[in-house]
């Protein structure tokens, strides 16, 4: 035992101690962060685009000027919600003694709960004037002021000797070298993109779809046309169509007189839902937002469990593999037998599992501590809740009898190579196998105890993933049971199987032995 102590901590100093594990662990928060920032800076750097609307019809232009309003009025409310979320006080014990409640935390739930409506009412109370002037009590001092974001979307006019009562086919392809890039708009004497154009038919009426009546073929592109060559940003279109759709309903109310504020009233009215889980406490059983945070936890957990065991025994493997062609395993196979240095490697290995593990860990508390803002806090909260959870030990367990099971595999595929080329053909069956309970990891936490997912559990190959996915839904007791008893004889079986062929073939030299020769050798061994 004392042997494989020594050579588990060597084994482990000889990897923490080289710059490349150290930049193989560091890599993964640093891309993290990097990948935080840039989507962050995206998010707010989104050009100013330019859009031509022609509505020859003379009725729809109100409806969609209101859609770009809103488009724009829902982004304020958002960058206004995370500017509450970073500069309200910790604490409002004014209001509290007074029996109030907190404007600030009225808005940030009320958006949370529901866009839709927070924006209704946003919109109906007045914007962001009335907006800052209920928070402000709630707001530190000497805080910066709310910059609003800058409009995305704005009107441009008509080039010069395009006729906008031209037909509509005159006025797209007078347009085109404009929408693919070809001409510049000027717009306050400076060129720029054209986005979109947005153009209504005179005869759009004729094109409305009602209940009842099927839509004859036109042989022409129908409704309102939208040019655009980014087909990947549908926030213009949708928020347009949106927009006058209800215009066109409006329309009808009034004609079946109807009145338009009744059934705006009747529209808005919601009915709210509680989701209640039979399994909690009494008292307990309303399901908060941390209770579905954990119940999507174990998805991270899983990628988690990949990432770190695909890791630590690419460690192993490199390095068995460079002992060998180095003969330094011959040196330390006269010291020690085959079974304390395959144990000693798989243990120091493992060690260095748990320390990538650990600074991932650390670095991710550095990065929600270090950089305070709505997002982070949000990650901060569903930190708390995960490590708060139940989860932790079946990660813990799984995760040692994951890399135990699929380690000595690797180690044993190690052996028989001579360089890291022919290992990687061996090794990439094994590499399908996990990708496998990977792929089904967001059906698996939809349908938890599906017949198909319980019975693939049972394939040890499979228990550390699909387990750990189906951890926060309570899997039937004997499936725990059972899939635990089956993983661990099958990691004792694996690691006695690897253990005869590593003692067989780290000596070995050539070319990596065939199937037939393997099993020859297994046999041998007995």
């Amino acid at each position: 035992m004392n042997m494989i102590r020594l050579i588990a901590w060597r084994e482990y100093m000889e990897n923490v101690k080289t710059k490349g594990f150290w930049a193989g662990i560091l890599i993964f928060p640093l891309i993290f962060t990097a990948v935080y920032f840039l989507q962050t800076t995206l998010s707010n750097a989104t050009p100013t685009r330019y859009y031509i609307l022609v509505d020859q019809s003379g009725e729809y232009t109100a409806a969609v000027e209101t859609a770009i309003e809103r488009e724009h009025q829902r982004r304020i409310l958002g960058e206004f919600v995370s500017y509450l979320i970073e500069n309200r006080k910790e604490s409002n014990l004014d209001l509290t003694a007074a029996g109030q409640t907190n404007p600030a935390d009225q808005l940030i739930d009320g958006a949370d709960a529901n866009e839709v409506a927070a924006l209704e009412q946003w919109l109906d109370s007045g914007g962001l004037n009335f907006a800052l002037t209920i928070a402000r009590p709630a707001l530190k001092e000497e805080i910066p002021p709310f910059e609003q974001p800058s409009r995305q979307f704005i009107s441009a006019e008509l080039p010069e000797g395009i006729d906008s009562s031209a037909t509509p086919e005159e006025i797209a392809q007078a347009l085109r070298p404009y929408l693919s890039g070809d001409r510049k708009l000027i717009v306050d004497s400076q060129p720029s993109d054209l986005f979109a154009l947005i153009l209504i038919p005179d005869n759009v009426n004729e094109d409305v779809s009602r209940p009842g009546v099927i839509p004859q073929p036109a042989g022409r592109p129908t409704g309102i046309q939208y040019w655009a060559r980014n087909l990947t940003d549908s926030r213009l279109p949708d928020a347009i169509i949106s927009s006058i759709n209800s215009e066109i309903r409006n329309r009808e109310y009034i004609d079946l007189g109807v009145d338009n504020q009744v059934v705006r009233d009747v529209q808005r009215t919601r009915m709210p839902i509680s989701q209640l889980d039979p399994t909690a406490a009494i008292g307990e059983e309303e399901v908060s937002v941390a209770d579905t945070f954990q119940q999507l936890a174990p998805i991270g957990f899983v990628y988690l469990m990949f990432v770190s065991l695909m890791q630590s025994v690419q460690y192993l493997l490199s390095n068995t593999i460079e002992e060998k062609s180095n003969r330094i395993i011959e040196v330390l196979l006269a010291s020690v037998t085959a079974g304390e240095l395959m144990m000693g490697k798989l243990l120091g290995i493992g060690l260095s599992g748990l320390t990538t593990i650990a600074v991932w860990l650390l670095s991710f508390f550095l990065f929600i501590t270090l950089y305070q803002s709505s997002q982070t806090e949000l990650i901060g909260q569903i930190l708390e809740v995960i490590l708060g959870s139940e989860l932790i030990p079946w990660f813990v367990f799984y995760y040692f009898a994951g890399y135990a099971l699929y380690s000595g595999v690797f180690l044993a595929i190690g052996s028989l190579c001579n360089t890291l080329k022919e290992a990687q053909a061996m090794m990439m069956p094994m590499i399908m196998i996990q990708v496998i309970p990977l792929a089904m990891m967001v059906f698996v936490v939809r349908d938890p105890n599906n017949t198909i997912v319980r019975i693939m559990s049972w394939f040890p190959l499979f228990t550390p993933y699909l387990m750990m996915n189906r951890a926060a839904a309570d899997p039937p007791l004997i499936d725990v049971v059972g899939t635990t008893v089956v993983l661990l004889l099958s990691t004792v079986f694996v690691l006695w199987l690897c253990g005869k062929v590593f003692r067989m073939g780290v000596l070995r030299t050539g070319q990596p032995p065939r199937l037939i020769e393997l099993l020859r050798m297994i046999r041998q061994g007995n």
